[in-house]
């Protein structure tokens, strides 16, 4: 599993700069008439340039092909073997124990917010992470409860890909990976960073504990959000361009929230100049 992720992160790293040429990813339209031209979204003739551009993020995706088979194959995976198994995992495991094991897998990573807000110079953020952290797992009995939220200790998640934008990495093309979805050069690097800090990494038992952990996390998160896919794929032409959009434009949000907390942070580290009395 070690091995994996740190080939994913050399592999990233050799990658040549093709990424895209803003954080949400866009690029220029291609030239004639493709199925990518016919993927842009509506235009519409009130709005102003700026927002038309927001609007219409031009993904570089060169392995659309492939990436749209994986997304066959994810779609296929959770409506065959994700749901159902969630309809009857909820059946047996009352919601509120559902809810706790919900907290119990935001606890435990703490050592990937931690570290991500470290490196990203957010030290106060950092520290509430930590504060969090120790509350939960005390008070919280092992983050099963969330004492921290009603006690107002703000939570402050990070992860690697986000650290990697905040950097001036960007994203890259798209890539939609089998069982684990939309990512990028930039988001699989992140990933298998996260990963080495992750506590399930580590457990004994081979990769069947390392992968079936994760597995049992997306079992639960599925059991207590039913339809919420099936409403995203109905209210969307093409589910496939608008899961590429939504992953790009999170992202991106993520890194730019980053930046205005770091902005923030270092102008309130300005000492103000004070006049002769």
């Amino acid at each position: 599993m070690k091995s994996l992720c740190l080939a994913a992160c050399l592999f990233v790293s050799l990658w040549p700069a093709r990424g895209t040429e803003n954080p949400a990813g866009q690029n220029s339209p291609p030239a004639g008439r493709s199925a990518v031209e016919n993927e842009d979204p509506f235009r519409d003739p009130f709005a102003s340039e700026s927002q038309q551009a927001k609007a219409q993020p031009k993904i570089k995706d060169p392995l659309q092909p492939m990436n749209r088979a994986f997304f066959h194959f994810n779609d296929k995976l959770y409506l065959w073997v994700l749901k159902p198994a969630g309809k009857g995992y909820s059946k047996v495991v009352p919601r509120p124990a559902r809810t706790c094991v919900g907290r119990l897998y935001r606890n435990v990573k703490y050592p990937v917010h931690l570290v991500n807000n470290l490196f990203q110079g957010k030290f106060k953020a950092a520290g509430l992470e930590t504060g969090r952290f120790l509350v939960n797992s005390t008070v919280g009995v092992g983050g099963l409860f969330d004492p921290a939220t009603r006690w107002k200790i703000e939570a402050h998640p990070a992860d690697f890909d986000q650290t990697l934008g905040l950097y001036g990495l960007r994203p890259g093309i798209y890539f939609d990976w089998p069982v684990f979805g939309p990512s990028s050069p930039r988001g699989t690097a992140g990933l298998a960073a996260d990963s080495l800090l992750s506590p399930w990494s580590y457990v004994g038992g081979g990769v069947g504990v390392a992968l079936g952990i994760p597995a049992y996390k997306e079992l639960n998160g599925a059991s207590l959000n039913p339809g919420d896919y099936e409403s995203f794929k109905k209210a969307t032409l093409d589910p496939y361009v608008a899961m590429r959009s939504a992953y790009y434009e999170t992202r991106a949000e993520a890194v730019d929230k980053s930046k205005a907390k770091n902005s923030a942070q270092k102008v309130a580290s300005i000492p103000l100049a004070r006049g002769d009395d």
